[in-house]
């Protein structure tokens, strides 16, 4: 196991486009967790944490710290989709890596929107 990911770490670095959009996928998690982590304000009120159009109310309210649970999407995302594009890439499948790298990326794009939205309402 260990002997697999050392070598599909030296194949990607051997890729300088692969290995340029992965660093640049997992310094943008980085940066979201960081965003995240320094938009947090601890609070006794109830904040805002999730916004919906569906329902009877737009916004659901709950204790600030529910919303550190976006800092922990933003490292699952980089973790497990770090090892997903090594994996794919490792079996010779560069062209579906490169396309799972963009889509990771636009997922966190989307997040990061999602995410801006609702903490720029929370602490209001």
């Amino acid at each position: 196991m260990k002997t697999n990911a050392f070598n599909s770490i030296k194949l990607i670095l051997a890729d300088r486009l692969m290995a340029a959009l992965l660093i640049v996928f997992i310094l943008a998690c980085l940066a979201y967790c960081i965003y995240v982590g320094v938009s947090l304000h601890p609070s006794d009120l109830q904040v805002a944490i999730h916004y919906t159009a569906f329902g009877q109310t737009s916004f659901y309210r709950d204790k600030w710290y529910y919303l550190i649970s976006f800092i922990v999407f933003g490292a699952l995302l980089a973790s497990v989709h770090t090892a997903l594009i090594m994996k794919i890439y490792a079996q010779g499948r560069r062209q579906i890596a490169l396309l799972f790298t963009f889509l990771s990326m636009l997922i966190l794009l989307i997040a990061w929107f999602m995410t801006w939205s609702v903490l720029r309402i929370a602490f209001l």
